[in-house]
């Protein structure tokens, strides 16, 4: 089924079906070969290595359409579906959803941008210009996955007012994929998800200051809230550009850590345009459970053309009292309370 209507949309695109001042087809291919240690426990008890095929390391792979509309008078109509799909297996990932990473239509003009439907939430538009690796298998996200987190049902605004960014987002459900899509007749808090960001990029700054605010998904559990702020900043610098971040952490989701805050730095160097070096380290205060984890983490990419690199990364986590931080994320891969290495090299296409 899901074939036909790939299928579909192909010939209706192709046979001039869609009519749109500018439609764009675009996608990135990324694979790479990784190491890592400590992934896992063999029959006999010992902690084992791996080595293997791994998707999306440097960026995730995808497949998408973005489209506009002129409707006179400085308006146009915008839209845009992105499906993320693993390339050692084609299947679809953010839980199987066609349009997994991005799927909404909007209107545009000069106060800003109205959009709904399935989008990256605020801390994902804000921290994908602001972490120092570029979201790199190690790094931001593998600290928190709500920094590469989506809204399904959600409704955004986003305004750039000569350089002065604002914006607003409220999900009536940001998990579709349970019942009801998370939209509960009656119970106005499940499932609901808000958010505020301002901040500044013009030149050679860029700053950002997000508050993100997610209840629970059921009846019963939807008095729990988790709580972020999130603050960052870039400055560019001849061919260096450092970083440094903070993430404010709160939920009183039981069985979840209840506090921490993460601290992060880091820095950019490009030595000639081809090439792409940077370095960072995340560090994490879970106060709650007196953990105190860390990844430092480092990429290089070569420019073979426009829209072709070859990367490497490295990581290492150090985790203790029992924290299972990989370097690719929370209890991914790690033997709970080891330290982890990770080593990836790959190439991605952009096309």
């Amino acid at each position: 089924m899901k074939r036909k209507v790939w299928m579909a949309m192909a010939l209706t695109l192709a046979a001039g079906g869609v009519k749109a001042d500018g439609l764009q087809i675009y996608g990135i291919l990324d694979n790479s070969v990784e190491y890592l240690s400590n992934a896992g426990v063999g029959a006999n008890g010992s902690k084992q290595s791996v080595v293997r095929a791994s998707n999306g390391s440097q960026v995730q792979n995808r497949f998408g359409f973005k489209g506009s509309e002129d409707l006179g008078g400085g308006l146009k109509a915008i839209m845009q579906l992105e499906s993320g799909f693993n390339l050692n297996n084609g299947v679809l990932q953010q839980g199987g959803r066609m349009f997994g990473r991005q799927a909404y239509v909007g209107l545009q003009n000069e106060w800003g941008a109205l959009t709904v439907g399935r989008q990256k939430n605020l801390i994902y538009d804000a921290f994908l210009e602001l972490d120092p690796l570029g979201y790199y298998s190690y790094a931001l996200p593998a600290l928190d996955a709500q920094f590469a987190g989506k809204a399904d049902n959600s409704i955004k605004y986003a305004g750039n007012f000569n350089g002065f960014k604002v914006a607003g987002l409220f999900s009536t459900g940001y998990d579709a994929t349970i019942a009801n899509g998370g939209q509960v007749p009656g119970e106005w808090r499940v499932g609901k998800e808000y958010s505020v960001s301002v901040g500044y990029a013009n030149g050679p700054l860029n700053v950002s200051l997000v508050y993100d605010q997610q209840q629970g998904t059921a009846i019963a559990t939807q008095g729990n809230t988790t709580q972020r702020v999130a603050a960052g900043a870039s400055y560019a610098i001849g061919n260096f550009k450092p970083y440094v971040g903070y993430q404010w952490y709160q939920s009183n989701v039981p069985g979840v850590a209840a506090r921490n805050e993460l601290y992060f730095a880091g820095l950019q160097y490009r030595p000639v345009t081809e090439v792409i070096l940077s370095g960072a380290i995340f560090y994490n205060n879970i106060t709650s459970t007196n953990q105190h984890p860390y990844l430092l983490a480092a990429n290089a990419a070569y420019l073979l053309s426009k829209r072709t690199q070859l990367f490497a990364e490295v990581g290492f986590s150090r985790n203790q009292n029992g924290s299972n931080l990989g370097v690719t994320g929370y209890g991914m891969s790690i033997v709970p309370g080891s330290n982890q290495l990770g080593v990836a090299v790959g190439l991605s296409h952009y096309f």
